[in-house]
């Protein structure tokens, strides 16, 4: 019987997990992160490498969870948002973008609309 192991792909987002926790304890400090969640900082350490009896330390194997289950870690103030609704967005910019030739043209279609309603008035005259 053959062991399951992680793909390619899963093993890369484990590590850069690893490597994103691992920075984020070094600069909050060690010390620190202990004391917030009631634990010696020598606990801290061993969560860090892989003990005698293991193949991985402790945040190895919580990022290859993640990994596993399709989870990722990213920084608390990053926002997400739906793939495909970005990629219509982007879709939409690209296909307006490329019908303009020069910056005036994003004014175009408002001059349009405001000659049509009777608003439009001149730069100079702003």
């Amino acid at each position: 019987m053959s062991t399951p192991t992680l793909s390619q792909q899963q093993l890369a987002w484990s590590c850069n997990m690893q490597s994103q926790i691992l920075t984020a304890i070094d600069t909050t400090g060690q010390e620190a992160v202990a004391g917030c969640i009631g634990i010696h900082p020598t606990a801290i350490t061993k969560m860090k490498s892989p003990q005698s009896n293991a193949k991985h330390s402790d945040i190895e194997r919580i990022c290859h969870i993640l990994a596993v289950v399709g989870l990722k870690i990213v920084p608390a103030d990053m926002k997400c948002y739906d793939a495909a609704k970005i990629d219509i967005l982007f879709r939409l910019a690209k296909d307006n973008f490329q019908r303009l030739e020069e910056v005036d043209d994003f004014f175009h279609d408002d001059a349009k609309t405001q000659i049509a309603e009777g608003t439009y008035r001149p730069r100079g005259v702003l």
